[in-house]
């Protein structure tokens, strides 16, 4: 038999195959026949890799098939199990008018070491033992074919028309001899046909009750009848032709050219995951969901890449090995320090996993990291390769992470969230936002500080100018006397007002090219502003060399074809008011040279008291002028300072808004678990800012700090809009080193808002318990991830609860590893045992009464659960005692003694 060192895999069970031995047969029972009977079952096709000899009562067929095994043929074949077929005396109807004889199934426990007295045994101790009738004239003989022809006329005739007694079979099946030693189907079709013709329901249930599994060679029908027959119980419909002739069993057909044929009718989908022994068969039973899948193809296959085939170890601590790995569920198991995290660490670091094998021991970390220079690591495709993907999680990584620390689960989340590329472009999109409103308030503010200072230089201006009132109070005494003195001019009264209107003309003027001129020079200066000075090299660090080169290039060629585009706009604003300007002074020439103006002046040049009044008025006029111009100014600063203070307010709620209106777009769920998106508040940043800035020597101060926003917005917003008053207005008292406009910037421009998330599986996430977290944060990790590589978690219990184990990662694990390969240290019993793992690796550490082979530190020996061999104590090498079976019962639960007692105090019902 070939050596089974994967553990449980799937491979193609047929067990209904006649041989030209059974009773009802068309091959025709010649010697010619028999070798070409052996020839098809050689020519099976590679996956079917166990068969089921299916004779009529007798092992005849079965016997002659394993003699031509013992000669060296079937070596395609794992496992031949003896089946013997019984009918049941009692009969289903396919339809009103025909009888459906029902069979029953009887799968043999055989030793092949022991091969000839096996049989022996089954001849002898169960077919010599049934009655070949229950009919009084016959039910004093045994069941044989000498029997069937004595009493028939023939064998067939006689097969045909006596039944042995169903209820003598089964008490013989269910006695001490062969309860253990046996395995029971039933031909699905007929006895579904039972209930027919008022047909009692009861028998069939008893019927159920007695098998572990049923027959049917019709795939079409196979799922709808797999579905009627769940309302029963949980016992699996396999498929198989019901072989009795070459014609279905076609696999060594030649044409006349002597070519060989391709199969046309021979077909069996049904796939058992188990070692090909009568243990494995016993697995559909305890686990039928798992352990059988009727399918064309090999179920649950991954690629060669994504499972890793075998590991080689070759180092002075390890006995040199090569373990293959199953490509689904692999334990390792073993006593304290007995290489299994050293072993699930050494494979991690071999393939470039930058985690801590072990957090906090470095000498630990030193000792794996030496064996991975011996270690070889073989993929499913037979490639060696060592930069393939896994995901490894060391001991209590999990729960780690869910403690948040530094916002790691948070880093998680998103990573998973931001696969999805249209979340990936909202996040990305929002981060950028957040970037360019820290830019935009950045800029505002600073202006807005400067819009302050002007402000409070034109309030000081303003008062430094005189009271307004006192000023026109001042020019009209000032006109008053001006007009007296007026009168004592030589000079008519109409000369006199055409020279006012031209002086007054003259002033207005002049003081307009003033304002203009000024303006101008303001204008001139916005070449030098905005974004023209910007440089884009760190927005597009994260390019390409050539996308970065054009991005460049266009950029500089843009900016300075808009530079001059913008001198030249600036430039045309500038001449128009440089044109009036002109006009102005041409104007201001004329009124010079106009005669009424020059005889004025001469007029009044010669009055000293009249000049002097004069001068006086002028200054008052320039006074009221410019105060006018400065209240202007000022309700022009105002109106911008209101402006800016409500964008800027408003730019920083913003930060808010924008992950209000995107988390929906966000939110993620699989099955049970759920990921919301919500804005969360920094608010132990916000709060170190406001205790490192503020003054607290006052009551103010400590108000302000000490005000309490509980992670509430509106309570956040009110306190920062408040603080932002004050420091723009110079009102609240800043520690040393600290400027108003500096903090307004970390205040306003800061985003202390951040897309965080709630995590609900049953529960919020900060509502479970600790294990739980370390569940679901398992979850996270797997159930959201694109990845498809293989998972090495070390002891995943050590974070979990009991309960979380069994009701959650158990059901978890026996899901994904459908999907995944996953290779688990644990010592956790419904780990390995409930979440049927299909490989188990057990590691044992030299020492006195466990020793290794040649005296090495470290073996280990692996296969599956049902793989088992009865402790022999006389073996020394500790690992090669008993079966894997019996290691996982040792390890994870004290032994059989210990296991049933706790049984016994539980007592369960």
């Amino acid at each position: 038999m070939t050596k089974i060192v994967r553990g449980s895999e799937w491979r193609i069970w047929d067990l209904h195959i006649h041989t030209p031995e059974s009773i009802c047969q068309d091959y025709k029972n010649t010697p010619e026949n028999w070798d070409k009977f052996i020839n098809c079952l050689e020519n099976l096709p590679e996956d079917v890799k166990v068969i089921g000899i299916t004779d009529y009562y007798f092992i005849d067929g079965y016997e002659k098939v394993m003699a031509y095994k013992a000669k060296g043929r079937l070596k395609n074949l794992e496992k031949i199990f003896p089946i013997l077929e019984f009918r049941i005396d009692t009969f289903g109807s396919g339809n009103e008018n025909r009888l459906q004889k029902i069979n029953l199934h009887i799968l043999f426990d055989i030793d092949e070491a022991k091969l000839e007295t096996e049989i022996k045994k089954i001849r002898e101790e169960f077919i010599d033992n049934i009655k070949i009738s229950k009919i009084e004239a016959h039910k004093t003989k045994k069941l044989s074919k000498e029997n069937f022809s004595e009493i028939g006329g023939t064998l067939k005739d006689g097969f045909e028309s006596l039944i042995p007694s169903t209820e003598e079979v089964l008490v013989l099946v269910n006695s001490t001899t062969w309860k253990d030693k046996t395995f029971l189907f039933l031909g699905y079709k007929e006895w579904s046909n039972l209930e027919k013709n008022q047909q009692l329901k009861p028998l069939k249930d008893q019927l159920y009750s007695q098998v572990k599994a049923f027959f049917s060679n019709n795939i079409e029908s196979n799922e709808k009848n797999q579905n009627w027959l769940n309302e029963f119980g949980n016992k699996k419909l396999l498929h198989s032709l019901d072989i009795h002739s070459f014609k279905d069993l076609d696999t060594y057909e030649f044409e006349e050219n002597g070519n060989k044929k391709p199969i046309d009718n021979y077909h069996c989908h049904t796939w058992i995951k188990a070692d090909p022994t009568f243990n494995g068969i016993k697995q559909i039973d305890y686990e039928p969901d798992e352990r059988v899948s009727i399918e064309q193809i090999k179920p649950q296959e991954k690629a060669g890449y994504q499972a890793i085939d075998s590991v080689t170890i070759t180092h002075s601590d390890f006995t040199h090995q090569t373990l293959h790995l199953n490509q689904n569920l692999n334990c390792i198991i073993g006593g304290r320090s007995t290489g299994k995290s050293v072993l699930l660490g050494a494979i991690a670091k071999k393939l470039n996993c930058d985690k801590p094998v072990k957090f906090g021991n470095q000498e630990y970390t030193d000792f794996v990291n030496a064996i991975v220079s011996g270690l070889s690591i073989t993929w499913k495709d037979s490639v060696e390769n060592n930069d393939r993907n896994i995901e490894y999680f060391p001991q209590s990584y999990m729960y780690q992470l869910a403690k948040n620390k530094d916002g790691e689960l948070d880093k998680l989340v998103e990573e998973i969230i931001k696969q999805d590329t249209v979340k990936n472009q909202l996040i990305t999109n929002y981060d950028s936002f957040s970037s360019e409103n820290n830019s935009d308030i950045t800029t505002k503010i600073n202006k807005l500080f400067q819009l302050q200072e002007e402000l409070i230089k034109r309030k000081l201006k303003l008062k430094e100018k005189g009271d307004e009132k006192g000023i026109r109070s001042e020019i009209d005494k000032l006109t008053k006397e001006l007009s007296e003195l007026k009168q004592k001019i030589q000079i008519t009264e109409q000369e006199l007002e055409e020279y006012n209107k031209l002086k007054l003309k003259l002033e207005e003027l002049t003081k307009a090219n003033e304002i203009y001129n000024t303006q101008i020079s303001k204008i001139q200066a916005l070449k030098e502003k905005f974004f023209l000075n910007k440089d884009i090299d760190f927005d597009i660090v994260s390019l390409s060399d050539s996308n970065r080169i054009d991005i460049k290039s266009s950029f500089e060629k843009l900016k300075e074809k808009f530079q001059n585009e913008w001198d030249s706009e600036v430039d045309k604003i500038s001449l128009k008011n440089s044109v009036i300007v002109k006009a102005n002074s041409e104007i201001i020439i004329e009124i010079e040279k106009n005669p009424n103006y020059i005889k004025g002046i001469e007029a009044f040049k010669n009055n000293k008291q009249y000049i002097e009044v004069e001068e006086k008025l002028k200054i008052q006029r320039d006074k009221l002028a410019d105060i006018t111009l400065i209240k202007k100014e000022i309700e022009e600063f105002v109106l911008q300072i209101d402006s800016f203070k409500t964008s800027i307010k408003q730019a920083h709620r913003n930060f808010y808004i924008k992950i209000e209106e995107i988390k929906e777009s966000l939110k993620i769920s699989e099955g049970k678990l759920e990921i919301l998106a919500f804005p969360k508040l920094k608010t132990n940043e916000f709060k170190e800012l406001l205790n490192w800035s503020i003054n607290q020597q006052s009551d103010e101060g400590k108000r302000i700090v000490n005000t309490p926003i509980d992670n509430k917005v509106e309570d956040y917003f009110k306190l920062t809009n408040e603080i932002f008053e004050k420091l723009l207005n110079g009102n609240i008292t800043l520690k040393g080193g600290n400027e108003h406009l500096g903090l307004a910037l970390k205040l306003m421009a800061t985003n202390y808002f951040q897309i965080s998330y709630n995590i609900l599986y049953e529960d919020t996430f900060n509502q479970m318990s600790e294990g739980k977290k370390a569940f679901v944060v398992l979850m996270l990790l797997l159930d959201f991830s694109d990845k498809d590589c293989p998972i090495l978690i070390d002891q995943p219990e050590d974070d979990l609860d009991n309960r979380a184990i069994y009701k959650e990662l158990v059901k978890y694990l026996k899901k994904k590893k459908k999907e995944r390969q996953i290779i688990v240290v644990t010592h956790n019993p419904n780990i390995v045992v409930g979440a049927d793992s299909e490989q188990v690796i057990v590691a044992n550490q030299n020492g006195v009464d466990t020793k290794n082979r040649n005296g090495t530190k470290f073996q280990y020996v692996t296969g599956s659960l049902e793989n088992t061999k009865e402790t022999d104590e006389k073996v020394e090498i500790i690992l090669e005692r008993q079966g894997i079976k019996e290691h996982v019962c040792e390890i994870l639960e004290g032994g059989n003694e210990a296991f049933k007692q706790r049984e016994k105090k539980y007592d369960i019902k």
